[in-house]
């Protein structure tokens, strides 16, 4: 089984996890540049509810700023939307055979976290990835 490092992203540099909302998918966080391009961010995420009691939502893989987009205008999602909702991600590499790595880690996540608005598994071998350290806070850079 393929295993693979990530780095989970969160929005400030002590230890808050991303609000999800419109004003996050707006601010840029989700392209970085290529030479004179801008490019989308392309890996895997978990959008949850809780901080204590998490209850994971959703994970996936794909362009991060076009799924979590979707995730904005989804009716079940939204549902959430009292409790307050989190979302990190983790980019990967943008290499040949990059989207099936991303939908193998989706997979793994997928099975870890058992998320509540689950869909189906992709049918590809699993990829490991480490998971977001919740509960230990980032030390400051």
């Amino acid at each position: 089984m393929t295993m693979i490092t990530v780095q989970w992203q969160r929005c400030l540099k002590n230890s808050l996890w991303c609000q999800f909302n419109e004003k996050l998918l707006s601010n840029g966080r989700f392209e970085t540049r290529l030479g004179d391009h801008s490019v989308s961010i392309s890996g895997v995420y978990i959008l949850w509810t809780g901080i204590d009691n998490r209850t994971v939502l959703k994970v996936g893989s794909g362009i991060i700023k076009d799924k979590l987009e979707a995730h904005l205008r989804d009716p079940e999602v939204q549902a959430y939307k009292p409790t307050r909702l989190y979302v990190t991600w983790a980019s990967t590499l943008s290499v040949i055979g990059a989207e099936e790595i991303q939908k193998g880690a989706e997979k793994f996540l997928d099975i870890v976290f058992k998320p509540k608005l689950a869909e189906h598994l992709p049918d590809v071998d699993l990829v490991m990835v480490n998971l977001p350290r919740w509960n230990k806070p980032v030390p400051p850079l």
